[in-house]
């Protein structure tokens, strides 16, 4: 090879290193596995629930509430509920809290007369008591001592700008939940009732039983079928139908023919209707008027069923509990808890039993079926006492710690039960039923409501 030749083998030698050189040079370096990840968004927080407040710590803490003005009302009537069925359920179902039921924890209590003009009530003249602040008649709805027709609690409410329910565990047209929501001069004539209720009522809903009665009026007066839509009513029959209900017009559910049985799984409990109408009117921001009647306890008190008035109590305090607490949370509503009057008069069992033995002689102590079906349709306390019992066959009832005295309703006086606005007025020993009914329209609207005289009358 001549030089020449080996130069520029040399030369190209040379070049070829100088690029390989360059070109590793430039050569992308390898991503360092160990550097941070590229930023994500973070992950969406579900929205946490407030914590609920222990019944326990609510329970102690009422009597040292603090309140706002009075915005809303929850009327409480446990329907025939003498001062002694609470002790009785107690006694029997060990209460509910520390051996007490809710009841018994609202700071304010008072003893109340529920005689009307005529002597022993019934629960009409009780119902118009509470509902219009008068003192009335046995068998009229809405109505004063001369017969006419005086504003109830449910009008005054929508007069206010407010909403209004009204929910029982009896047939919606019975005479203690109807003076909330009609006039009539006669409590028997239950169809016109019904009507009243379609025509006239303002409640922005009635839930209860009732639907016999209902179907009644739709076979005899068809018109009623349109008189419904012309009244911007809706009218069900089933629990899922009030629940899907869509808030235009007044609702009317009547889920049973009569009255609840509570352990019945066809209706709604009284205390699932007390949060459902609490969840429906607490969407008025001007407040609202409800009210809550065990209407069953009258019915069983009626039949003399100690167990099952105990079921209906226990039931009757749980729908309490949540009125209790809504008012716990929010300060602006008034919890009042009282009776149209007693049923049954029950007493211990020592005194009960002497009471029936002095008296047995009286006819709603025989044990003759003929005259029980004769005079009062009802079975008298013997008779009753032996159903009642064989529908609990697991239950002595001689060793029952309370007893029935009678089947019927009673003169005896009621208890009440406070807690809100103003509540204190109700701690008192010598209450009137009307004077309750007055001091509800009073803390709703802070103005004159019901009989301006003391005898309830005028």
């Amino acid at each position: 090879m001549n030089f020449k030749k080996l130069l520029k083998v040399i030369f190209a030698a040379m070049l070829a290193g100088i690029m390989i050189f360059a070109a590793a040079c430039t050569t992308t370096p390898t991503p360092d596995v160990t550097a941070a990840p590229e930023a994500t968004e973070a992950p969406t927080e579900e929205p946490t629930e407030e914590p609920v407040t222990p019944m326990e710590e609510i329970l102690a803490a009422l009597a040292s509430t603090e309140f706002k003005d009075c915005k809303n009302v929850i009327l409480y009537i446990g329907d025939g509920m003498g001062q002694n069925h609470v002790p009785a359920t107690d006694a029997i179902t060990g209460g509910r809290y520390d051996g007490k039921l809710v009841i018994e924890y609202l700071p304010y209590t008072g003893i109340v007369n529920t005689t009307c003009t005529e002597g022993e009530p019934d629960s009409a003249s009780g119902g118009t008591a509470l509902a219009c602040g008068y003192k009335g008649k046995r068998k009229q709805l809405g109505l004063n001592n001369k017969g006419e027709e005086v504003m109830n609690m449910t009008e005054l409410a929508k007069s206010l700008g407010k909403s209004a329910g009204i929910i029982t565990t009896e047939s919606i047209v019975d005479a203690t939940r109807a003076t909330f929501s009609v006039h009539a001069k006669n409590r028997n004539d239950e169809s016109k009732i019904a009507a009243l209720q379609i025509d006239t009522s303002v409640a922005d809903f009635i839930m209860g039983g009732g639907k016999a009665m209902y179907d009644l009026l739709m076979e005899n007066d068809p018109s009623y079928v349109q008189k419904l839509t012309d009244n911007n009513v809706t009218w069900v029959t089933k629990w899922e139908d009030v629940l899907s209900f869509n808030g235009e017009g007044r609702l009317i559910a009547t889920m049973t023919d009569d009255y609840w049985f509570e352990d019945a799984d066809t209706h709604p409990s009284l205390p699932e209707m007390t949060e459902q109408a609490i969840k429906m009117l607490s969407k008025n921001d001007k407040g609202f008027f409800l009210i809550v009647e065990g209407g069953a306890l009258d019915e069983v008190a009626h039949n003399c069923d100690m167990m099952e008035l105990t079921r209906h109590m226990t039931s009757f305090d749980q729908a309490v509990e949540i009125g209790v607490r809504y008012a716990y949370e929010n300060k602006d509503t008034l919890i009042v808890v009282t009776a149209d009057h007693e049923t049954g008069g029950i007493l211990p069992k020592e005194e009960a039993d002497a009471y029936i033995k002095k008296n047995e002689k009286t006819n709603q102590y025989i044990a003759q079926e003929e005259w029980c079906l004769t005079n009062a349709k009802l079975h008298c306390l013997y008779e009753a006492e032996k159903i009642a019992q064989s529908k609990n066959p697991d239950v002595d009832w001689d060793t029952l710690p309370y007893r029935f005295t009678t089947i019927a309703h009673t003169s005896n006086k009621v208890n009440v039960w406070a807690y809100g606005p103003g509540a204190e007025r109700m701690q008192n020993e010598k209450l009137k039923s009307f004077e309750i009914g007055k001091f509800l329209g009073e803390s709703l609207s802070g103005a004159e409501f019901g009989s301006t005289d003391k005898n309830g009358v005028k």
